[in-house]
């Protein structure tokens, strides 16, 4: 998977494309971390706090590893469940919750990225 962020962008809808580049993972980033939490095919890597589940997209799409993004506003998760099941990315799961009700010990890595 090689694709550049303004033609990934174009997945979202108009409110999240126009902020995508501020907000969210280049594409570039995200395959890079990826690769590095997925040692070997099979493995659990959970985002916390997922967003529009960028990362959580481009690491599914891009390794044997199975992705997991947390995000408690509804809306978000929507939007990704929706990119995941129109491109048929099935190693991918947004879960609506705080992170308070999450289980760290089903997941063998774990992402959280935050900006200032």
């Amino acid at each position: 998977m090689d694709v550049k962020d303004a033609v990934f962008n174009e997945l979202y809808p108009p409110n999240i494309k126009a902020v995508a580049e501020i907000h969210w993972t280049p594409v570039s980033i995200a395959k890079m971390a990826a690769e590095y939490l997925v040692e070997e095919p099979g493995k659990k890597v959970l985002d916390i706090g997922a967003g529009v589940g960028k990362f959580c997209l481009v690491g599914a799409a891009s390794t044997k590893g199975f992705f997991y993004g947390v995000e408690q506003r509804a809306s978000l998760t929507k939007i990704s469940r929706k990119i995941a099941g129109r491109h048929n990315i099935t190693n991918v799961e947004f879960i609506n919750s705080n992170i308070n009700e999450i289980d760290f010990s089903n997941f063998e890595a774990l992402l959280f990225q935050f900006f200032f």
